[in-house]
């Protein structure tokens, strides 16, 4: 909360401040906080209308249509304002009114907005998500976009223009089956970097397809407890790949960057003895293996040894040079086939994930061999895990081995 200060003759400082000034401080606020300034004196009345940031949370608002008539006083009072941040936290079932909610935001897309986050606070998945207006899929001064909870309609493509975004964050952003909508996002952001997409649990989507030229960091997680929508991802400027939680029937890399740092937790719903099923696998390993940094999973693990197990050859990863496994104790034991495709590996951390009912685990001669080819390893084990006589004995030979 802003507070006026006077010097010793009583004249308030603060309240002389150039009026772009005290916009500055007050968009370091809350627009709750910058409306409160406004009972301070005549100079702070109205000056949270020019502020060109707004920062909501429906809660603080008795019903939706005083709501609307807060954000239809904002909108229209200087029109000539660029509102550079737009921030709103919407309860749904608080009076909601679907055609007001799109009337609202598409008054504040038209104030040449720079930043949009709207999340929609449901209790439960499958409660009513509110809509964005089309309008949003042509902005032509918007940067970051960021939803949580909402649903997106199909936009004409030819409507579509987002030539500023940067980035896009997605959570749980429903597009009601339809692949379109995503693929015709992405592929209209002729600068974007950053995307990541958490996808809803209950979309029923067939491929999630990321087709870019400028894209740099891609992060995709599931919610879902079923098989996940496939994946197609085309962005030979990615330096960073994240792919977790993920189940689906196929994940097809055209490219990523040389040398890109990638995170793959997934498990493929396939026959492993199926030709087709075997050339996708085969297809994706050959993709990721140009990484140069990767963190696996045990399900990525188990991914690669199911693939090494049908009698196929591995790719070698001839460009990994650290490497982050996170196990259950069980799969130490199949890491030798994969360690032997890293031929320059130089940093391997092996991290526990969780204790074991295991209590005894022999460390056998060919995992020892595979880890002395190594530069440095190092074993992790969380701080509540008390380790066995097996662990104390490969981390004991970690510690030797990376000294």
């Amino acid at each position: 909360m802003v507070r006026t200060k006077t010097n010793g003759s009583g004249i308030d400082r603060l309240s002389d401040l150039p009026e772009h000034l005290s916009c500055r401080i007050l968009s370091h606020l809350s627009t709750k906080d910058s409306v409160r300034t406004s009972v301070l004196s005549k100079h702070w009345r109205n000056l949270w209308l020019h502020v060109p940031a707004l920062d909501l949370d429906t809660i603080d608002f008795p019903n939706n249509l005083v709501f609307k008539e807060f954000i239809d006083r904002f909108v229209e009072f200087d029109k000539e304002l660029d509102l550079k941040r737009f921030e709103l936290f919407y309860d749904v079932n608080h009076d909601h009114s679907f055609d007001e909610f799109l009337w609202m935001l598409d008054d504040v897309v038209k104030r040449r907005v720079g930043r949009v986050t709207v999340v929609n606070n449901v209790h439960v998945v499958d409660e009513t998500l509110v809509t964005m207006p089309l309008s949003l899929f042509s902005c032509a001064t918007l940067v970051n976009l960021t939803l949580s909870f909402v649903a997106m309609n199909k936009p004409q493509s030819e409507l579509v223009s987002l030539p500023c975004v940067k980035t896009i964050y997605l959570d749980a952003v429903k597009f009601d089956g339809d692949d379109y909508i995503l693929d015709t996002l992405i592929s209209n952001c002729s600068v974007l970097e950053d995307l990541t997409v958490i996808a809803h649990p209950e979309d029923y989507a067939q491929v999630v397809c990321v087709r870019s030229r400028s894209l740099k960091s891609f992060t995709l997680e599931s919610q879902s407890q079923y098989q996940d929508p496939n994946v197609e991802i085309d962005c030979p400027k990615l330096e960073y790949m994240s792919i977790r939680g993920y189940q689906p029937a196929s994940i097809v890399v055209h490219s990523i960057g040389p040398y890109a740092k990638v995170n793959i937790d997934v498990m493929f719903e396939v026959d492993y003895e199926d030709p087709p099923a075997i050339t996708m696998i085969r297809s994706f390993l050959i993709a990721i293996s140009k990484a140069r940094e990767m963190t696996i999973s045990t399900r990525t693990l188990e991914l690669i040894d199911g693939y090494h197990l049908m009698e196929n050859e591995l790719p070698k990863f001839s460009n990994l040079s650290r490497l982050n496994a996170f196990l259950d104790k069980s799969f130490w034991e199949r890491l030798p086939g994969f360690l032997g495709c890293c031929i320059n590996l130089n940093s391997f951390v092996l991290e526990l994930d969780g204790p074991s009912e295991i209590e005894e685990i022999e460390v056998s001669p060919l995992l020892q061999d595979a880890l002395s080819a190594r530069g440095f390893v190092q074993l992790k084990t969380p701080v509540s895990v008390t380790r066995t006589s097996s662990e104390r004995k490969l981390a004991a030979y970690f510690v030797k081995k990376s000294g």
